[in-house]
């Protein structure tokens, strides 16, 4: 079948043959400034049009300001990605070795042409015309392929190539991505979330062991005075609430301003989920914002997968299971100091600790999502008795879902 005869397949068809990994962009201040979604197609012998590809995902776009980049890595990169109208923050990678090709260094130049922005993936084994070149953002070099670590650096093939912002892949250690940064990497796909330095034992910092103690507080129901009493030795934390009760979601007619109304306002349903996800991202060690950002897009994942709408118990436990399973990396405390300071629902401390229990095998799955394992990911879905469509859509739906909550927390 060739490609014209594919692209009449609906976006939902292709979505459902598709698995969907992503990663953040961690730039030197250890800040998400993007993410790159890979994809490969689970019917890897058709090879599907990159159209295809493309279309697909413009049905389940993560909404952000931030920069996207698209890697349909076993796509045919062909003429067929003319007809992608991209969101505007998009930007499609262009593997270089396909430019060995004069007819894709055509469509390339044409895709340039019509406003879409495009990134090269890989180092060109050749140098490539400076007319060609001038049409990507950015080049994506694998660290094992980053001539600037070398001794020829100014031997390098391509001098334009070496002045393009570039960002490194294949990062293992937080130590890689210093070295890289060091060199002038804009960004780093993804970051290191097993690197042993997170796993140092550390105290916990003030702020972390205040909103345990209200975690604590909430779950046991605790007189409004206690949570008042407790708020007020975090000023930060209690401006906080005001201003998340304040704000316009709310819609109140009137200011508050007492602490007491506001946890009122809230709710302890909604004041314990607001509390897991501050604890999340309480840390002051730079090295953790890259963790934080997992583990908010973990939990949100987890809940739009696993539960539906009616099920709020069951959408409140995975959420936490998300958001919790880096708790001892983020806070430099084992889980089981951190789970004595919280009592926490069965299901969830067997899921994060233990590895068991019916919340575990989607803990597996987000993994093996962010480390773009699509073995690892079939047979998680297949344990679930998932289908990937939905799997994609949920992952995209949490990335949207987060990239909100980044600013209310």
């Amino acid at each position: 079948m060739n490609a014209p005869e594919k692209m009449h397949l609906g976006p939902g068809s292709v979505l459902g043959t598709l698995a969907i990994c992503y990663a953040p962009l961690i730039d030197s201040k250890r800040k998400a400034i993007g993410t790159r979604l890979t994809v490969l197609s689970t019917r890897p012998q058709e090879r599907p049009p990159v159209g295809a590809v493309l279309a697909a995902l413009n049905s389940v776009w993560p909404e952000s300001s931030a920069p996207v980049l698209v890697a349909p890595l076993d796509a045919d990169f062909d003429a067929s990605a003319h007809q992608w109208v991209p969101a505007k923050n998009a930007i499609l990678e262009v593997p270089s070795v396909s430019l060995r090709d004069p007819d894709v260094q055509l469509i390339a130049q044409r895709l340039f042409r019509d406003g879409k922005r495009l990134a090269l993936r890989g180092r060109p084994d050749s140098p490539l015309p400076p007319a060609l070149l001038a049409c990507f953002e950015y080049a994506l070099i694998h660290i094992a392929e980053d001539r600037r670590a070398g001794a020829d650096l100014e031997r390098a093939t391509n001098g334009a190539l070496r002045r393009m912002p570039f960002i490194i892949t294949g990062v293992q250690t937080v130590a890689d991505i210093d070295a890289a940064f060091a060199r002038g990497a804009a960004a780093s796909v993804g970051w290191p979330l097993d690197d042993a330095q997170h796993r140092q034992a550390r105290p916990l910092q003030p702020g972390q062991a205040v909103v345990l103690e209200l975690l604590r507080l909430v779950r046991d129901d605790a007189e409004l005075s206690k949570i008042e009493a407790t708020l007020k030795r975090d000023p930060a934390l209690a401006f906080k609430l005001l201003r998340l009760v304040n704000s316009a979601a709310f819609g109140l007619p009137v200011q508050i301003t007492s602490f007491q109304h506001a946890v009122m306002m809230l709710g302890y349903k909604k004041m314990m989920r607001w509390l897991s996800l501050l604890l999340a991202t309480a840390s002051k060690d730079a090295n953790t914002f890259p963790l934080m950002h997992a583990s908010i897009r973990r939990g949100l994942f987890l809940e739009y997968l696993g539960a539906g709408e009616g099920e709020a118990e069951l959408r409140d436990e995975l959420f936490i299971t998300g958001a919790f399973s880096m708790l001892d990396r983020i806070t430099g405390a084992p889980f089981e100091q951190l789970f004595e300071l919280i009592a926490l629902p069965e299901n969830v401390v067997d899921a994060i600790v233990h590895r068991k229990g019916p919340h575990a095998p989607f803990l597996t799955l987000i993994e093996a999502i962010e480390r773009s394992d699509p073995i690892g990911i079939s047979r998680q879905l297949d344990e679930l008795a998932v289908p990937i469509g939905a799997c994609n859509q949920a992952l995209l739906k949490a990335m949207s879902a987060a990239n909100t909550l980044d600013a209310d927390i």
